[in-house]
């Protein structure tokens, strides 16, 4: 069973997971399904407890009575349980609802106009778990890196390294560190601010430590925000360039630690006198991101890309600055008073060029989307799994979070806020 690929539907679609469960084994993926699978004599609920808790994955064929189906959602339940990976292939025009808790972080197929081609992907999808989980095995089975003072047990798959201190005020400080760092050693090169619900706190760790830097700590470099709402004066409370101004650049300068108004280029939602996308291309173009600091959303969710509308990675992974429409579902992780759907960004593709690239994870609930940045399929579905692609992806979190997400065997053992932001800084050779 350990190789089989459960499948969770409604009843009254019995041809389709037939249809379906044969196309797979045609590619080479054995399926189970109920009651197809289950052996004469066997429990129903056992069987389905067994196939799910060692089955590779689970896809859901989703529709309207699969959305209210008690049984569906025991098996989702379950999948959850033993942190198995799911794929849901949408039959029907609806939008989950009684499912929502266990798809929204998922990956989603849209079988409805295009049934070969959602397959294909299907199959592609299915089959990466197989390579992935081959080469975590062949990575384990090397000799572990170490270094003198930060020894990590494994590298799982893609991260530098995950770093979990005490408590995230200590994992702000080390953001704030890498930040300043990393300008004062590049100034010619530009710093991404993040403005997610971890910014404040990467922001309020910069003020503390802002006096151990002689002048500006940001040095010479260019200051960039990630993201803005389109259409919104710089003003407005939901803002945030607003935001960055009143929660870092004011109070720097009010200790005259401020930097200048040429090095500020935070993202302006607004088409006055120039074009503010056009604009950021020509900087970040001149002057290369040296740091970003990237916050994800409790269901995985980055720079305002939204989870489940995308489905090819090479679509959005080499975006550069741009206008993205976000639904309802996605606009709650932004602000949910923001007066527009659409959003200015600098685009993934930009947060993957930086030379170093943070994870900032304060949140308990953001456990579960970790895990399965690590654990499951990378997919255009999920943005989050795209930033496996970035060579320095560095994790700062906190000891709760890791032990929730159930990835503490890749901790680094050092977390003094100060020796992990030298350590990432000086990890770094010959970038520019």
């Amino acid at each position: 069973m350990s190789k089989k690929v459960f499948i969770s539907y409604h009843s009254s679609k019995i041809e389709l997971v037939a249809h379906l469960s044969k196309y797979l084994e045609k590619n080479g993926i054995e399926t189970w399904y109920a009651p197809k699978d289950i052996r004469a004599g066997q429990q129903w609920d056992d069987a389905i407890h067994d196939a799910i808790k060692n089955c590779k994955a689970l896809v859901l064929l989703f529709c309207a009575q699969a959305d209210s189906s008690i049984q569906v959602k025991r098996e989702l339940s379950l999948a959850d349980k033993y942190k198995k990976s799911v794929f849901w292939v949408r039959i029907e025009r609806v939008e989950p609802n009684n499912l929502s808790y266990f798809l929204t972080s998922t990956q989603w197929f849209d079988w409805l106009d295009a049934r070969d081609t959602t397959l294909e992907k299907l199959v592609e999808d299915l089959a990466s778990l197989d390579a992935s989980s081959a080469e975590f095995s062949e990575q384990n089975s090397a000799a572990a890196d170490e270094t003198p003072s930060l020894k990590k047990t494994k590298n799982k798959l893609w991260s530098k390294g995950i770093v979990a201190f005490d408590t995230d005020r200590a994992a702000a400080e080390c953001a704030a560190r890498v930040y300043f760092n990393m300008a004062q050693k590049n100034p010619e090169s530009s710093v991404i601010l993040p403005t997610g619900r971890s910014a404040s706190a990467i922001f309020r760790a910069m003020l503390r430590i802002a006096n151990e830097y002689e002048g500006c700590p940001f040095g010479e470099a260019y200051i960039v925000s990630d993201t803005e709402t389109f259409g919104v004066w710089s003003q407005h409370d939901t803002s945030r360039t607003k935001h960055i101004y009143q929660k870092l650049i004011d109070p720097l300068r009010e200790m005259n630690k401020g930097p200048l108004n040429s090095q500020l280029h935070l993202l302006s939602g607004i088409y006055a006198e120039c074009d503010p996308l056009l604009q950021t291309q020509r900087l970040l173009r001149d002057f290369p991101p040296c740091v970003h600091a990237v916050s994800i959303s409790p269901v995985g969710e980055i720079l305002a890309y939204e989870v489940g509308t995308y489905t090819d990675i090479e679509e959005i992974i080499d975006d550069g600055p741009r206008i993205i429409e976000v639904g309802e579902h996605s606009k709650k992780y932004i602000d949910p008073h923001q007066p527009s759907k659409s959003i200015v960004t600098i685009g993934l593709g930009t947060a993957m060029s930086a030379a170093i690239l943070l994870l900032p994870i304060f949140d308990i609930q953001k456990a579960n989307i970790l895990n399965r940045m690590f654990n499951g399929p990378m997919t255009a579905g999920l943005p989050a799994t795209l930033l496996r692609n970035h060579p320095n992806a560095y994790i700062l979190t906190t000891k709760n979070i890791v032990n929730e997400a159930e990835l503490s065997d890749l901790v680094i053992k050092e977390n003094d806020p100060k020796t992990v932001a030298d350590w990432i800084t000086s990890d770094q050779r010959n970038i520019f």
